[in-house]
Order: structure tokens, then sequence, then C-alpha cells
């Protein structure tokens, strides 16, 4: 069995202008790849960056130290994954061909470790927003894309840039009017094909337990610096402040979602965190 060990880390959404709170992620993120070097492979799950659109000749500026720490890592001998999120799904051939990472656009089935996962951003699986998912539909065709380059690159970025913030803010509006938990519906998601789902997008860490699959999803790189790490065949949630959060058996993955992660701005979680209704405390071990 391999040896090294699999990263996985979703939803750092890093923007091109930096502030003092942003170089502060970065500087983070920094040392989440460092503790990584050696690895097998990091999974980058989606929305690495607040935005991504490619020209033939261009590329958004802003994230050359995020690329470059990334392309360190795999001239290391760490292949690094960049799946699509919903606000950089268009990943593009300078990605792939000049910093040499591999690209999956709508997630992808991978063994490690004698492991079977399904590894997905999340945004289309776990929707049920049909005017979503045909918005995406349409905005990923390549008519829509190559129409979008016959604009400047200066004004795609900044249309980008305000689709972004204006997402940011409205799930602001919702967190502040006390929007209940949003349900999961995942379930419906797990086949015979994987043993493991390993999601991002919703910003939430939890891990399930849940008859013969394990459920878990990532939590965020904005927040909650939280990471998942396979090693011995046995999957671990994690955050940058040496937490661990162990998965818990589930009699039903779906209803409201569960977050155990605290945010890095409040009070470091003190030992497991309490169980989601129809939740219970599971070994270690799979069974």
């Amino acid at each position: 069995m391999e040896s090294r060990p699999i990263y996985f880390v979703s939803d750092s959404h890093f923007r091109p202008h930096p502030d003092a709170a942003e170089r502060e992620r970065v500087r983070r993120f920094f040392a989440f790849l460092e503790h990584a070097a050696g690895a097998k492979r990091l999974y980058i799950v989606g929305d690495l960056f607040d935005f991504w659109l490619e020209y033939r000749s261009v590329a958004p500026r802003g994230y050359t130290d995020i690329l470059l720490g990334l392309r360190r890592l795999r001239d290391a001998g760490t292949g690094v994954t960049l799946l699509g999120g919903n606000h950089d799904y268009w990943l593009g051939s300078f990605l792939s061909d000049e910093m040499g990472f591999d690209l999956a656009p709508d997630g992808l089935l991978a063994e490690h470790q004698g492991r079977r996962l399904r590894i997905d951003h999340g945004d289309e699986s776990l929707s049920g927003d049909r005017g979503y998912l045909t918005l995406k539909t349409v905005i990923r065709h390549p008519l829509f894309v190559g129409a979008a380059r016959l604009f400047h690159p200066d004004f795609t970025f900044w249309a980008a840039r305000q689709l972004a913030s204006a997402s940011r803010r409205q799930e602001e509006r919702h967190r502040r009017a006390g929007r209940p938990p949003r349900s999961l519906r995942l379930r419906r998601l797990l086949t015979e094909d994987f043993d493991a789902l390993i999601l991002g997008h919703l910003h939430l860490g939890f891990h399930y337990l849940y008859r013969g699959w394990e459920i878990l999803c990532l939590g965020d790189w904005v927040e909650r610096f939280s990471y998942a790490r396979l090693v011995g065949g046995r999957l671990e949630l994690r955050d940058d402040r040496g937490g661990v959060h162990p998965a818990r058996r589930v009699a039903d993955p779906d209803g409201p979602a569960a977050d155990w992660i605290a945010p890095a701005s409040g009070p470091t979680p003190d030992g497991d965190p309490p169980p989601s209704p129809g939740v219970e405390a599971a070994p270690t071990d799979r069974e």
C-alpha cells in the first residue's frame, strides 16, 4: 500500500487584490503546503480562486504566489489536482500545460491506499436549484466561453469579481437573517462505485459514517482553515490549529447540515464537537 498521505482542501476563494486579512490566509495556506510536502497528492476540491477565466494568451493576475507555491509542491514530487468549483470552473491550459497541474473540472473517482473515493466540489451534486444548474451549463458551454473572450480581459475579470462579490454578500445577508441550516441531499449520491465521498462547497466541516460509506465535507480556508488527510487508508478531518475532528456514525446523512469546526476567529474547539441529532460517536477505524 502507498505509504505517503493524500491531502484534500477546498474553498479558499483567494482574491487577486489582497488586504491584510487575505495575506494572513495566504500565509497559513503556505504553512499548510509545507505540512503537505512529501505527500503523494494534493486535491484542491474547487474554489481555489474567487474567480478564474483564462484567455488564450492572458490569465488573471494576482494569484502568482499561490500558483508558484503549488508548483513548488508539484516539482518536489506531490501531484496537484485542481477541481472546478462554482467560482473557478473555467480551468484552462495555463494551469495544466504551464503549471503542470492535473485538472478535473467535474470531479473524479480515484483510488488511493485501497480506498475508492468520489471527489466532487458539490455545487452541482448537492444543488436542487434547477435555475442554477441550467445557468452553469450555459456559462460553461464553449460558445459562451468563446463569446466572453471577445471582451477585453479587464472588463471580463471585473465582471467576474462583481459576481463573486455579489455571491458573498448574498450569503452574508442570509446568515445575518438567521437562515436555517440547509438540508443535505446525500443519500441519493451514494453508489457502489466508491466507499468515500469527499465534498466542498458548503463551507462546513463534518465527517459522517453511514452504512458502508464515509462522507466528508472539507470546511473551508476562509474561516475554518480545515482539510482532510488520507493515511493508511483512514480519512481524517483536521484543521491547521492542530484540531482533529473524528468521524461519527449517522442514522441518516440527510437533513440539516452540521458544522463541527469553529471559525478560526472564534474559540478553538475543546475536545470532540457535540453530535448532531441522529449522530453518534463512531470508532476511529472504519468497520
